[in-house]
């Protein structure tokens, strides 16, 4: 029986496959990848990165601009449950714009703390800095109910949004039932 042009090509790709790949070459191959990435990691680096901080017991995420080694960068993305435990007295604040009562955490000051509880990266800048609402204002806001806490207002306007959808899908229901009904 004759073997077709493709089965033997196949066979002879899979004796070479087999000849070259030997247990020496492979482990070989993979010793010099893991020095590539060594290598590559211990670069220094710019990047964003996501950072859990606690304020007083609350829970907050920001986004800082951060320089380090690779390795270091990797290892604090990893460990992203790590969360980084500051008091407001620590930290430096101003009245927020958006949200009476409640209280902008500046970046600098944030940059100054982070910085002094994690020695192997750099924040070189706090891109999105928390709000936070002291527990007097939350007390003020259970008490007058026009002023709303940050979480409220993110429910409100979450709120608002999908009500926006739903009327923009409704719209374009009625228009492609107009547009079937003069047919």
């Amino acid at each position: 029986m004759k073997k077709g042009l493709l089965n033997i090509t196949g066979d002879q790709v899979r004796k070479v496959l087999r000849e070259a790949l030997t247990p020496t070459f492979l482990i070989i191959l993979a010793g010099s990848a893991l020095m590539w990435y060594a290598s590559r990691l211990s670069i220094e680096y710019t990047t964003e990165m996501p950072l859990s901080i606690r304020i007083d017991g609350e829970k907050y995420r920001l986004t800082a601009m951060v320089t380090g080694r690779g390795s270091v960068i990797l290892a604090q993305r990893l460990s992203l449950k790590r969360k980084l435990n500051f008091v407001l007295d620590e930290l430096s604040s101003r009245p927020s714009r958006e949200t009476p009562g409640s209280l902008t955490i500046t970046g600098t000051s944030l940059q100054r703390a982070i910085n002094g509880k994690i020695s192997d990266l750099t924040v070189v800048e706090v891109i999105e800095a928390p709000e936070f609402v002291p527990p007097a204002a939350e007390e003020t806001a259970d008490e007058d109910p026009a002023i709303e806490t940050p979480k409220e207002k993110r429910q409100r306007e979450r709120a608002e949004r999908r009500e926006a959808r739903q009327a923009e899908k409704e719209a374009a229901r009625s228009a492609e039932s107009e547009v079937e009904s003069e047919q």
